[in-house]
């Protein structure tokens, strides 16, 4: 009986010590589970700090076309260039010299001319603007569809000097490509060719 009392006496101590130590682990590990979970909580605070940030900083709406890479359906071979769309000329438009070209000019008035305006990457738009040619022919641009990407901005319904196309925010319009097509069959010579917007974004980065 005393030997029996010695054994369970034992085995009493090694139960008590190894739930002791059963113990210790259960705290250490309820502490590092705490603090990974402040980490991740800290992370998360920081990401999201990080993306708010970040929106901000994308969400400066600006002009986003000057000097970006245009190209022509029908290019005109006296040096009416596509690229001169984006070169931030828009007052003087009347040709005094030879030389002296501040709009772009299409060669000829077959229907479904185009100018193309390249963003250079995924931009949201927030505005386009078409300055016309004011020292003739302002009535050639009615008729003519403005295209972010595939997506239809607008039509020039007016003879005008200007015309504005504004993308409402509930409607957030992505593209990396503005084209402004006349189907009718006029020429297209047009001054200037501006777009305002915010980004550049990744295909996955899209705030809105």
């Amino acid at each position: 009986e005393g030997h029996l009392t010695e054994q369970t006496t034992t085995l009493e101590g090694h139960l008590t010590e190894q739930t002791t130590t059963l113990e210790g682990h259960l705290t250490e590990q309820a502490a590092a589970t705490s603090l990974i979970s402040d980490q991740i909580s800290d992370t998360f605070a920081t990401a999201s700090k990080v993306k708010e940030r970040q929106q901000t900083w994308l969400s400066e709406v600006r002009i986003i076309s000057l000097y970006k890479v245009t190209r022509h359906s029908n290019r005109h071979s006296g040096g009416y260039d596509s690229d001169l769309v984006t070169d931030g000329q828009f007052i003087f438009d009347y040709k005094t010299h030879t030389s002296m070209r501040t709009y772009s000019h299409t060669a000829s008035s077959s229907p479904d001319n185009k100018i193309w305006l390249h963003l250079g990457g995924l931009f949201r738009i927030h505005k386009i603007k078409i300055w016309n040619r004011r020292s003739k022919s302002m009535e050639k641009l009615v008729g003519a569809h403005i295209y972010a990407d595939d997506k239809l901005i607008g039509e020039v319904v007016r003879t005008g000097e200007t015309h504005d196309f504004t993308v409402a925010d509930d409607d957030p319009t992505y593209a990396r490509e503005v084209t402004l097509h006349q189907p009718l069959a006029q020429r297209l010579h047009i001054l200037e060719l501006q777009v305002w917007g915010c980004g550049p974004f990744s295909e996955e980065d899209r705030f809105a």
